[in-house]
């Protein structure tokens, strides 16, 4: 029996709406899929920023070391003698470029680290002489930078040598792409020569004062706890919201 023109239309309804129904799920699937893509780069490209901003961190670290490669002229304004420096608006010139002195709002707020154009950053590699691939395939767009503030943390004292607060950003693929790091980095005091008076450990470095002369630093105790700070890097965290604080900073 042959089918009528109404069995006929209602095959038709029916064959469109299942084309409409695969057409919705072909683009959802697709929609998933271009979504997730972007997820995987926006976070590979998160990931390149991260670690620019660490390799700056490390670079500053070796700057205020004064690493092989550092001009000395740098070097000495690291240390108890080199605070003069560290100015409010931060160094401009050839051996002070970058450093600040703690003030508030801080440096790493009111400076536009994201400016390549900022007179006050480091950028790496310009003292210690590092160097680092940018601007093309998976490199960061541009190189990381950074700035250095000389602070003086509750509780520390001369003894325990100079205190610096680096702040680094670094760029993805992308310039838009950026992570704030800050570290705190702390230099000790110079050792002592050998022969002279303080030669045997009064700098907390070892010898036969430690146990018995309190006059010297203030009891056992005291040099306890500063034997147990480190040198170098104490700990670092990420500013991950550091353009609002530098909005809320700015003029």
């Amino acid at each position: 029996m042959k089918p009528t023109l109404h069995e006929r239309g209602l095959a038709l309804v029916c064959a469109l709406t299942l084309m409409v129904a695969a057409m919705v799920i072909g683009v959802a699937v697709t929609r998933g899929a271009f979504v997730l893509l972007a997820s995987a780069r926006n976070e590979r490209d998160r990931d390149v920023a991260q670690a620019a901003a660490e390799a700056a961190l490390r670079d500053a670290e070796h700057d205020i070391a004064g690493a092989a490669g550092v001009p000395q002229e740098r070097a000495a304004q690291f240390g108890p003698a080199g605070g003069h420096a560290f100015a409010d608006g931060c160094g401009h010139g050839a051996n002070d470029l970058g450093l600040c002195r703690a003030r508030s709002p801080p440096a790493w707020q009111t400076l536009d680290l994201a400016d390549p154009d900022d007179p006050a950053l480091v950028s790496y590699g310009h003292f210690t002489g590092a160097a680092l691939a940018v601007g093309r395939g998976g490199m960061p767009a541009r190189l990381p930078a950074y700035v250095i503030e000389r602070i003086a943390p509750a509780g520390a004292n001369a003894q325990m040598g100079s205190f610096y607060r680096v702040t680094a950003i670094g760029f993805g693929t992308r310039t838009s792409t950026r992570v704030v790091l800050q570290t705190l980095v702390r230099l000790p005091l110079p050792a002592r020569g050998a022969g002279g008076e303080d030669g045997h450990g009064r700098d907390g470095d070892g010898g036969h004062d430690d146990g018995n002369d309190e006059s010297h630093d203030g009891g056992n105790g005291d040099r306890r706890r500063e034997r147990q700070l480190p040198a170098g890097r104490i700990g670092w965290r990420e500013i991950a919201n550091w353009d609002e604080l530098h909005a809320h900073a700015g003029p």
